[in-house]
């Protein structure tokens, strides 16, 4: 019995230590304001979900002994739940941090390049609303006639804008010549991007942009992949999402357009993981 007892002591110390180095991490992301801090931050919070992952298994071991009495199996579950609640709290802190810091950036721009990406703003209502009218543009998106939006309308679209419904403006010489979306739901980003300008097309501006984009995407712990969905007769879009960003085509599927005529599409997707591992291989 002496040695149980001793067995629960250390176990409620472990957790002790745990919950203590969690309530440090709380106080730490209340005081970060960038990327770079949030990453140091979450590499911490990472390290303590082992700690406390590699406890929990030690912890189940003790609580299938069946010699052990009821009571002590329940204080210590208490102590375990109690435990992985307090970080289940700091994870959906951590989350929402990330896109506050992620929102708040207004633009992105990259050093040696002229290509860069910024927040969507009311005042370009006026031009998206223009190019979501094109029919040229909005074709393999499935309006051959456009969207028939108002700017009013493009306007209350950007300011309705939230952590989760993402909208930017890219760039080339600080020129607009595009845009970049993103709905994220249930860890997935429903990703779109277009190059509004014909000039600016099959130059390698889109591909670079949304490598760059994946990459602050995936910085958020609630993003774990990112789905493309494009017309099957996009081949250049195709080509790009599979032979420049290793995408992974996971289906194929038919719709109607806003005409009413049935097309054929193609839905790819890239994980996380296989885009840390495209990172490490230095493609």
């Amino acid at each position: 019995m002496l040695l149980m007892n001793k067995e629960l002591t250390h176990n409620n110390s472990e957790y002790n230590i745990i919950f203590n180095n969690l309530e440090k991490l709380k106080a730490e992301i209340a005081q970060v304001e960038n990327t770079k801090d949030l990453e140091i931050a979450i590499n911490k919070l990472d390290v303590i979900k082992d700690i406390y992952k590699k406890q929990k298994d030690i912890s189940n071991e003790f609580l299938n002994n069946k010699e052990i009495d009821e009571d002590i199996k329940t204080e210590l579950k208490n102590k375990i739940y109690d435990v992985g609640f307090k970080l289940s709290i700091l994870e959906d802190e951590f989350e929402c941090k990330g896109w506050k810091i992620f929102n708040k950036k207004v633009s992105y721009s990259f050093s040696g390049h002229k290509e860069s990406f910024r927040k969507a703003q009311v005042s370009d209502a006026e031009l998206l609303a223009k190019w979501w009218n094109d029919g040229n543009i909005m074709e393999h998106a499935g309006f051959p006639d456009g969207l028939g939006i108002t700017v009013n309308e493009v306007r209350d679209k950007i300011v309705n804008r939230n952590f989760y419904n993402l909208l930017f403006i890219i760039c080339y010489n600080k020129e607009p010549i595009g845009e970049l979306s993103a709905n994220i739901k249930d860890g997935v980003a429903d990703f779109g991007i277009k190059i509004c300008n014909a000039e600016y097309q099959n130059k390698g501006i889109g591909t670079f942009v949304m490598k760059k984009f994946f990459k602050e995407l995936f910085k958020n712990d609630n993003v774990n992949k990112i789905s493309i969905s494009t017309n099957k007769k996009n081949t250049r879009a195709i080509y790009v999402y599979k032979n420049k960003l290793n995408t992974e085509l996971v289906k194929e599927f038919e719709f109607k357009d806003a005409n009413g005529e049935m097309q054929q599409g193609v839905e790819f997707e890239l994980t996380k993981e296989h885009w840390k591992e495209l990172n490490n291989r230095g493609k």
